[in-house]
């Protein structure tokens, strides 16, 4: 049997990360919609999703592309972050923040800065509408 190479195998295993984060949010759309609006939608906008998106990208995929480097992991894990978000908009305005929010993970060495920052983030543009 064939060995993969390390960074191989860390690159296969956090795109699995992010397409089951993907396949995991699509379904949940579908079985538990949340019309516009409300308190469930700013449940899962600006409490929920940072919590499971700083832990899928900068928990588990950010730790499992260690072997990359530092820089190749901030940068791998913001790209699968910012496909998820949409149109080349939001795919841009995700791509910074994902770097922003990886390298916080990488100096601190914590995801709950992140989250505090996303959460934050969610929360303005939420309120914007």
């Amino acid at each position: 049997m064939h060995k993969l190479n390390p960074r191989t195998a860390a690159l296969l295993s956090a795109f699995g990360w992010a397409v089951g984060y993907l396949l995991a949010g699509k379904a949940l759309a579908v079985l538990l919609p949340v019309p516009p609006g409300g308190a469930a939608r700013f449940f899962r906008v600006c409490l929920l999703a940072p919590l499971a998106e700083e832990g899928v990208f900068r928990g588990a995929v950010q730790g499992l592309l260690r072997p990359l480097g530092p820089r190749a992991a901030v940068c791998v894990q913001a790209a699968l972050f910012a496909v998820q978000h949409g149109g080349a908009a939001g795919i841009a305005y995700a791509l910074v923040l994902g770097v922003l929010l990886g390298t916080i993970r990488q100096r601190t060495g914590r995801v709950w800065p992140g989250w505090v920052l996303h959460t934050v983030n969610n929360l303005l543009v939420f309120a914007a509408g």
